[in-house]
């Protein structure tokens, strides 16, 4: 759940760093639209190519592109060479990096859980996704009052480096709770 968490901060903070950046309402929406591509262009593809791969192996690495991709744009707006463009990039790439590593964590919960408790474990993520779903955004935009958003992007990064930590340790069953 905390690269769910990420990808939900990422979703606020980045078109506000868009807007700051450029004051343009145009650029600022196609952020938000450049971030719902990749599920469409991408979503029956990342499922079954997961099903292919060993599963944690794509969570890791979707998690560590996802970093590297959204730790890019706080640097380069601390180095002053962030534009508008490196920000969209950079959300269409981190977004398209989430939906591999959904498909991958869908695809590996029976096999964590075990056919007989895949409704409880369904159940129980879905309910706490959806906390996070309400929380999360909220939570983003409180902080969005006092944090830059380059400086909740890079917090952002952190969670996507702890996410494919936590996945990549022998922990698997435990963590994907948690990532």
């Amino acid at each position: 759940q905390v690269s769910i968490a990420g990808t939900l901060v990422t979703a606020v903070a980045l078109p506000v760093l868009v807007y700051r950046l450029s004051g343009s309402p145009s650029l600022t929406a196609l952020i938000t639209v450049v971030e719902g591509v990749p599920y469409l262009l991408f979503g029956l593809f990342s499922g079954a190519l997961s099903d292919r791969l060993d599963r944690q192996r794509v969570m890791v690495v979707a998690d560590v592109v996802a970093g590297l991709t959204i730790v890019s744009v706080p640097l380069a707006f601390w180095l002053g060479s962030l534009t508008a463009v490196h920000a969209l990039v950079a959300g269409f790439l981190a977004q398209t990096a989430f939906v591999f590593f959904d498909g991958a964590a869908f695809g590996a919960l029976p096999a964590i859980v075990g056919r007989d408790r895949i409704g409880s474990a369904n159940s129980a993520l879905w309910g706490f996704g959806a906390l996070l779903d309400l929380g999360i955004p909220m939570l983003a935009g409180v902080l969005l009052a006092v944090v830059h958003p380059a400086t909740l992007l890079g917090l952002d990064a952190v969670s996507f480096l702890l996410s494919a930590a936590c996945v990549a340790t022998t922990l698997m069953s435990w963590c994907v709770a948690i990532c």
